[in-house]
């Protein structure tokens, strides 16, 4: 008999993750993974042993969570009633450390179920008999830093000898740290952070990329080393001015981040290890509190003056790191702004050595294995690690908001900044070099070139990617003016005048031809212009479209419709002056607010029954009225239960309002939004749109989604651009039809790319429905450049559309035997195993997926299967390449490249290494790389011909 589990609350620092994990869920950038190799005798089986205890040893590693009347809560299971974790074996004979590493890391960025657990696992990857890639990867709401160094230690001695650790584990247990925390944090901890971030304003990075082109928390790093010369002058200044090497990186950065942003005003999150009741000190569990180091930093400050202002700045976070940094952001109330941390966007980490380090196994050589992590928790992080004589870090970026040209120029300009300010710490904050003298130049060159100069207070040419302001010169005379105006110099050259991104925005919108935005009595005010004889939306509704489009702390109060903008003589605008444009009612034009339609509607009565508030409009904000991150998670759940509608907690942290809410619903209801996928930007186009690069477009298996081409994505050319179609679990009502799907398709494809050539790329089923979309692409018009068809059968006989049948009939047959005994039964049927397989899902993910979910999956893959066995396929005249796997059954290859004559044109037949299930891993998915690529490359050269002729 099962022993229920112990209920207890969430620490601050579990629903902090907890709803990040809710904003993101497919998302592993809270995920911890520890890479090793090791080589020598492994034993498979006495590494299992040491997992099992464990597991046994520490209650944080057999927790789960869920909702629960309202709220969140963790579930501590007994060792009996939890979820195992089993060594995943696998085995890749000849690989290289890298490629086994790379196998092991995308087992490890699978997502965890956080309801069903297990919240860690471990992978082993062997490429020979004594070699192999070990990664254990764990959710972050489970362990921290300290708590990866405690398990490392004692997997070395559980591995040696389970005897040596006590089955029981250790007294003070992580349950006993939740159960014994306060429910309320220390009010004069509190009272701290209030005065010292009171006001506090987003730093005005420059962003450079649209939200929308990525994943939340996508992003890369930038790797540097601090030259040796440089780490020995660290220790002698941090031993004359009495601070920590960490209080030095620290201080550097806020130097960097003044001399780029222009602010004055710098804040800086940074972890904490937030065990501050020694007894808990190596328990296992996640504790880590994160702080926020605010300073002021001006031109003319010294360096040694700054340190001794930092250093009194981290000292005092220090004394109250206790307090939990959700509270704070609760008592602080900063408006809210998507997946963006909302006290902070600049992370600073500092380590002794990396975590991997401290992981070794008796007998056997362990040592960290390096590989590629692509996230980045906030828009910019650096972290440094200082091992012995070395001092490593690296700038981690979020790709939707910044370069990586740009985090490369951020990594040169503190590393010259951290030499310049030890070598005399007596510089100023203004006067510290950020460029060399080629770089001088070049700015030099391109003021030059423009008739504008960037520079800053000291009248210096600031870096490319510096905003500063802008001045013209004069030839003769060689005097500089100050136009009033800021700007900066991007990557590629060009003057990029900075403008109020709200203003910009309300400038965008239809209909408007003048717009300003300007502070008044404390408040931001939009003013907007209509263009002659159009029709111009109502105030509100611009206010909504500016709600959705710029970051919330720059969102105006208000909109005004005016006929002109009479500026007063300090170049704001006088609202006495201001008057309504002829037939527009109130310049301020409230509206009716009162929300429309049963959506809306249903959306403001949860909004209503969540916050307390009665008589909410249609423009209200959830956060204006008191909502918070796990009420938002409440209210997604909500609109599930009473809509039958799922919403993304990242769709409602963007959109707040309830029409906002409302009408992402019923885009999603419509089969909006989402089929297509930005995978990939490429590089700029630095010729005409006739010269843009080919895109190319990944075609989703039956599985739906486009992780099977992950290392066919690596190994194509980083200028290519790539975006995906995929398909999301569960039914789709709209696709009535094979041909209702591919008009769906074709035309979210036509809309997303209009007038971009097209190289259309499927696998399996994908290739079916590459070729389909390809010739409904084609009859709209759409220039598609090539199709790529990688081991796919046409389907075009009776024996193809009885196949495809039987695979949608027993995959219906295998969700009704998950739904009734659970989702292990996956893979227990040879047969089944085949088709799940052949379908580009790795069978043990979907056992691991909860059987409700992984039912519904199951008939939405046969729903396409069901689909595609109505497909008819039409000749297309598009050239193609033909890849066919060597290693299938005799005959297999011919069989599938038959089917396609007659219905491509001119066509290449490519012969790549393995089997159906290998076609895109390597060794596979190299070939196709480098053959596909020099496919694009020629359909370019082509055009680029095309266009010269013409």
């Amino acid at each position: 008999m099962s022993t229920p589990p112990l209920a207890l609350p969430l620490t601050p620092q579990q629903r902090g993750v907890y709803f990040l994990h809710c904003l993101a869920p497919d998302s592993a950038v809270y995920n911890v993974p520890v890479v090793l190799r090791v080589r020598g005798p492994l034993d498979p089986l006495r590494l299992q042993r040491a997992v099992d205890l464990l597991r046994l040893r520490h209650d944080a590693l057999r927790l789960t969570v869920e909702e629960h009347d309202g709220g969140v809560r963790q579930l501590v299971h007994t060792a009996e009633d939890a979820a195992p974790v089993r060594v995943r074996v696998t085995a890749r004979p000849g690989a290289d450390p890298r490629e086994a590493a790379m196998v092991a890391v995308r087992h490890a960025a699978e997502p965890f179920d956080l309801v069903r657990g297990p919240l860690w696992r471990v992978d082993l990857v062997s490429t020979a008999p004594e070699d192999h890639a070990l990664v254990f990867c764990f959710h972050h709401i489970v362990v921290d830093e300290i708590s990866a160094t405690t398990l490392a230690g004692e997997l070395h001695r559980a591995y040696e000898d389970p005897a040596l650790l006590d089955p029981a584990g250790p007294e003070h247990s992580y349950a006993r740290f939740c159960a014994e925390r306060p429910a309320a944090p220390d009010a004069g901890g509190l009272a701290f952070w209030r005065r010292r971030l009171a006001g506090l304003l987003p730093l005005p990075l420059p962003e450079e990329h649209v939200p929308e082109e990525h994943g939340l928390f996508t992003g890369d790093r930038v790797p540097f080393t601090v030259p040796a010369r440089v780490a020995d002058r660290l220790t002698e200044v941090c031993r004359t001015h009495r601070v920590s090497e960490f209080m030095v990186f620290h201080a550097v950065l806020q130097v960097l981040l003044h001399r780029w942003t222009g602010s004055e005003d710098i804040a800086v999150g940074t972890p904490m290890s937030g065990r501050t009741d020694e007894r808990f000190l190596d328990t296992v569990g996640f504790f880590q509190n994160t702080v926020v180091l605010r300073q002021q930093v001006t031109p003319g400050q010294d360096f040694a003056a700054l340190l001794k202002a930092g250093r009194r700045t981290v000292l005092e976070a220090l004394q109250h790191q206790e307090t939990p940094f959700e509270a704070v952001v609760d008592a602080l109330r900063p408006a809210r702004e998507g997946s963006r941390n909302p006290l902070f966007q600049v992370a600073l980490v500092f380590n002794r050595r990396k975590v991997e380090q401290d992981w070794t196994l008796p007998g056997l050589t362990v040592e960290p294995l390096p590989f590629p992590w692509k996230s980045s928790h906030f828009d910019l992080t650096l972290t440094l690690q200082h091992d012995r004589d070395e001092i490593t870090g690296s700038f981690a970026y979020s790709a939707q908001r910044l370069t990586r040209p740009t985090a490369a120029r951020l990594a040169s300009m503190y590393l010259r900044l951290l030499e310049g300010l030890l070598d005399d710490p007596q510089l100023t904050c203004g006067d510290a070099e950020l460029q060399t003298s080629e770089e001088r130049a070049r700015v030099l060159a391109l003021g030059r070139a423009a008739g504008r100069h960037v520079l800053d207070e000291r009248l210096r040419p600031l870096p490319q990617g510096c905003y500063g302001q802008v001045w013209t010169g004069d030839p003769e005379t060689g005097e500089v003016t100050p136009t009033g105006e800021r700007a900066r110099f991007d990557a590629d050259g060009r003057l990029r005048p900075w403008r109020d991104p709200a203003e910009a925005a309300l400038a965008a919108q239809p209909g408007v031809a003048r717009a300003l935005v300007a502070e008044e009595a404390g408040e931001r005010v939009g003013y907007a212009v209509p263009a002659p004889g159009t029709g111009l939306p109502a105030a509100r509704e611009l206010l909504a479209r500016l709600q959705q489009r710029v970051a919330a702390h720059l969102v105006p109060q208000r909109v005004v419709l005016c006929a002109e903008l009479p500026p007063a003589p300090d170049g704001r605008v006088d609202p006495a002056t201001v008057t309504a444009p002829a037939g527009t009612g109130d310049a301020q034009d409230p509206g009716d607010e009162k929300p429309r339609g049963a959506t809306e509607r249903c959306v403001a009565a949860l909004f209503e029954e969540l916050l307390g508030v009665p008589g909410l409009g249609r423009h209200d904000d959830f956060f204006d009225y008191g909502g918070h991150s796990l009420l938002a998670v409440r209210l997604a759940g909500r609109i599930g239960e009473e809509t039958g509608r799922e919403l993304p907690v990242s769709v409602l942290m963007k959109t707040p309002t309830v029409r906002g809410v409302a009408a992402a619903l019923d885009a999603a209801h419509r089969g909006g939004p989402g089929v297509v996928v930005q995978l990939r930007d490429g590089a700029p186009a630095s010729a005409p749109d006739a010269a843009h690069p080919v895109t190319v477009v990944l075609l989703h298996p039956v599985g739906g989604t486009l992780l099977c081409y992950d290392e066919l994505l690596a190994r194509l050319p980083a200028a290519v651009p790539v975006v995906g179609l995929e398909r999301a679990a569960g039914p789709h009502p709209e696709d009535t039809t094979y041909d209702a799907l591919v008009d769906r398709y074709a035309t979210a494809l036509a809309a997303a790319l209009p007038g971009r050539r097209i190289a259309l790329v499927g696998w399996s089923l994908g290739g079916v429905l590459a070729h389909s979309v390809a010739a409904r692409l084609t009859g709209l018009g759409h220039d598609v450049a090539l199709l790529a068809l990688v081991d796919s059968l046409a389907g075009r006989t009776p024996d193809d559309a009885e196949r495809l049948a039987l695979g949608r009939d027993l995959l219906d047959e295998l969700a009704a035997r998950v739904e009734e005994f659970g989702s292990d039964v996956v893979g227990a049927d040879d047969t089944e195993l085949l088709l799940v397989r052949r379908l580009g899902v790795d069978p043990a993910a979907l056992r691991r997926t909860p059987p409700g979910q992984a039912a519904a999956m199951l008939r939405g893959w046969g729903e396409l299967l069901g689909l595609a066995a109505g497909c008819r396929p039409v000749p297309v005249t598009v050239p193609t390449r033909l890849y066919l796997c060597r290693d299938n059954p005799p005959g297999y290859p011919d069989e599938l490249a038959a089917s396609w004559r007659g219905l491509t044109g001119p066509t290449g037949r490519i012969p790549v290494p393995g089997a159906h299930v290998e076609a895109l891993d390597a060794p596979a998915a190299t070939v196709i790389a480098a053959d596909l690529t020099a496919a694009l490359a020629a359909a370019e050269a082509g055009r680029a011909g095309a266009v010269a002729a013409s």
